[in-house]
This record gives structure tokens, sequence and C-alpha cells, in this order.
């Protein structure tokens, strides 16, 4: 699959010109042609399919758009769709990608989502009725980034994973969130969201490049038909990000106890979660190893197996915490000698 043929056009139009609540009601019939009733789960906020190749694909069907665009233009030569109505190809490009995939006979796991540019309410609620992965997975692939030849991992930092990815001819690059933001770090598996071709998204300048498009469906065909050869990639947080600080500022307030020891785990974090060591970068289960206090950034650790923990860690002897530092001498964690350090979620 190279370009956008007629019965493309017509069918991104289809999409595109569909309210979500339309949308959803279509991609739940639709469905049954591609997998078997026991494996489709429908639910107000979510469609959720088992395939038979252990990667599952995700799109979000609403846009920022109040109304669905009447006219729908394309350039053949230039290979760009647009509307003056605003094209919403965020995400219809992914819902029209999974499409295309699920037509050249591919059958990877799929979720299509509800309200992800309201705050992933699609994945929240998925999130909510599925404590963990309902079905084996090797990793995630959200189809619902601007641009071409982009790959985000947000808060996730398994570095294995993101060489992995890269090697289909991604280049790793920064965003906010998208629906994996909520499901990866839920289910422990790690996920990536790549770019399907729109530009100046939420806004009626939006524009989607085809041949953008159609390259990542190309390569995410490619990442399915090499399953044999990769492996399961657990979610390991970036414990820098905003999203950890709030973690760890409940973990800190076990420090105020007097029996510190018998609070290092507390029982919300004895789970099956998996980190990396921020020094050696061993993956190891949570509850083995630290959480040590930041010397870059406020209300934030890192993770350090028992091995690194006695190198360029000191226990700070107002509050008993451990925090890095460079200096053997210092005696306070920077909370406690009243260092300021920059808030990560303004970084």
């Amino acid at each position: 699959m190279n370009e956008m043929n007629k019965a493309d056009f017509q069918l991104f139009k289809t999409i595109a010109q569909m309210k979500q609540k339309s949308l959803h009601k279509t991609m739940g019939k639709l469905m049954y042609k591609y997998f078997d009733k026991e494996k489709i789960t429908i639910a107000k906020e979510y469609i959720i399919c088992e395939g038979n190749i252990p990667i599952m694909l995700v799109a979000h069907m609403d846009t920022v758009f109040k109304k669905a665009p009447e006219r729908i233009y394309y350039d053949s030569k230039k290979r760009v769709m647009w509307s003056p109505e605003g094209l919403g190809a965020d995400d219809r490009a992914g819902v029209f990608a999974i499409l295309k995939i699920l037509q050249a006979g591919f059958r990877p796991s799929i979720c299509f989502t509800t309200d992800e540019e309201l705050g992933s309410i699609g994945a929240k609620a998925l999130v909510r009725d599925f404590k963990t992965c309902p079905f084996d997975l090797k990793y995630i692939i959200e189809l619902d980034r601007r641009g071409k030849d982009d790959c985000v991992f947000y808060d996730c930092v398994n570095e294995e994973f993101t060489d992995y990815v890269e090697k289909f001819g991604f280049i790793t690059d920064w965003g906010t969130f998208s629906d994996i933001s909520d499901i990866c770090p839920s289910w422990k598996i790690a996920g990536v969201n790549l770019s399907v071709g729109y530009r100046d998204e939420h806004s009626i300048a939006e524009t989607l490049n085809t041949n953008a498009l159609f390259a990542t469906i190309n390569k995410v065909i490619k990442m399915l038909e090499d399953v044999e050869n990769t492996k399961y990639y657990i979610y390991i947080p970036d414990t820098t990000s905003w999203y950890y600080s709030k973690i760890a500022s409940k973990y800190f307030q076990y420090f105020e106890d007097d029996d510190w020891e018998d609070n290092m785990y507390p029982s919300e974090y004895e789970s099956k979660s998996f980190c990396q060591c921020h020094k050696c970068k061993k993956i190891l289960p949570e509850n083995e190893v630290f959480f040590v206090k930041s010397k870059r950034y406020k209300d934030c650790v890192n993770h350090y197996c028992m091995n690194c923990v006695v190198n360029g860690v000191n226990w700070c002897k107002n509050c008993g915490a451990p925090f890095e530092t460079d200096s053997s001498e210092q005696q306070l964690c920077p909370d406690c000698a009243g260092t300021t350090l920059p808030d990560v979620s303004v970084v």
C-alpha cells in the first residue's frame, strides 16, 4: 500500500464525516467481519477486540470539531487532504489505518476509544473495566501522532523497546499524552504512538499527508510480521515525570513514621510492577529497589537497586530518606536543607 486510491478516499471520507456516536456504532458492527463474536467487547466508551497477533493497535474515534466536515478535498499530486471545516484526521487517520491493516488480512488486537480529546475518557474507562490486560500482548501501538516518522513513548522509558521501534524507521520525539498514557502504565505494557500524517491538528488548517499515512501503515505491517522475533516489553515509568512525582509525594509521607524500615515498601507498592535502576539500568520488581530523592527535581524520585544505592546516595539525618548527592559529606536531603529545585511538571 503506497497511495490513496478512489476507494481509500471514499473510505476515509466516510469515516471523517461521521459523528463519534455513529462511528462507534459502525466500528462495532464492522468488527464482526474481522473477529469472532466472543473476541469482541463493545462498551459505551470503547471497543476492544482480541486478535491472533499479540500486539494491540489503538485509535480514538472523536475529534476536536463539534461538526463533521461536509467538504473534503484531496490533491492527488501533492498527496494532501484537507477540509475548510476542519478535517479531523486527528484521529480519523488512525481509525482508517487500522481498517486498512485489517483489510490486508492482519489480525492484531484492536482498541477504539471515545473522547480522547476530552482527557482520554474512553481509555480511562477501559482500564477501569479491565484492571489488567484481558489477553496476552507484547506491546501496544497507538496511531495518533502528527507528522511523519515520529515515535512517542510518553512516560515509558524502556530503552530496549525504543530501540526496537526505531529499527522500523521511526525517530523518537516528545509528546504530551494520548490514550496509551493511561493504558500502558495500568496494564504494565510498553506502548508507542506513531505518526499518521496529519499536521496543524485542532484547527481548520489541518491537513493530512497520505504518503506519510501509508508509510506508517506499511511499517506497522512489518512490525506485525516481525512478531515472532520480538518479546514482551514491560512498561518502565520515567521517574522524573510529573506523573511519577505524584507517586513520590505519597511515598515520602511514610518517612514521618518512627518505624521507617517497616514502611519502606507500603502495601500500595507491593505489586508486580517493574522498574529500571537509574544507574545500572537493570530491570527489577518495584519492591526490590530503593526510592531515592532526585537531586535535579523537587518531589521526584529515582529507582536504585540494592547494589547501586551504596554509591552516590546519602541518607538524610533529618528525615531518614535516601537522596542523590555529588558529595559524601552532604548530610541533609534537598527538602530538609531548603534547597531550591525546579518543579519537574514545568520543566
